[in-house]
């Protein structure tokens, strides 16, 4: 029988206390960090991955850090990752974390995003041709914030729109391969 798992993970922490872990980078995981310590500067780090995973254990990382230590600088740390699993996963256990540290900083914003959409099948998928054109105006339209003047409302609810775009995108235009 067919074992369909759907899992979204959006996070959005806006200050967390000293002392956060990053986690190293291993094969199938997505990271975002943005180290911003220049006054008056902005830093910007998107990442967006279709993870293909062949093993009976999905643990894949995704990780959205965004850190300042200055004033008037800006950082955003935005990470988007899709974990495909066609081997009918045992064990599925994804972490989803997103971090945004203000460290001793005058007038500065710190943003950071995580969202990880998980589908595990015993059913080889593709996407079909508007999925991968979907995946595609989703990827640009993440780049495309970093040259929008947008408050920081107006970001969350761009990025959760996308965020749902994303996770209709598996859900609707994934055929058996």
């Amino acid at each position: 029988m067919k074992k369909l798992l759907l899992i979204l993970g959006t996070l959005v922490v806006s200050a967390v206390p000293a002392g956060v872990p990053i986690v190293a980078n291993a094969s199938g995981d997505s990271a975002a960090v943005a180290i911003n310590t220049t006054d008056g500067k902005t830093v910007w780090r998107i990442q967006f991955h279709v993870v293909r995973d062949r093993t009976t254990i999905v643990n894949n990382a995704n990780i959205a850090f965004a850190y300042s230590s200055c004033t008037g600088c800006q950082t955003y740390a935005i990470s988007f990752q899709t974990v495909l699993d066609f081997n009918n996963a045992t064990v599925v256990t994804p972490t989803n974390q997103a971090w945004a540290i203000n460290y001793l900083c005058t007038s500065c914003v710190s943003y950071a995003d995580a969202t990880q959409v998980v589908l595990s099948t015993d059913t080889p998928m593709k996407f079909t041709p508007q999925g991968h054109q979907d995946l595609a105006s989703i990827h640009s339209d993440l780049e495309a914030l970093r040259h929008e003047d947008l408050t920081f409302d107006q970001l969350t609810t761009a990025v959760d729109s996308l965020s749902a775009k994303c996770v209709w995108v598996v859900a609707n235009e994934m055929v058996p391969a």
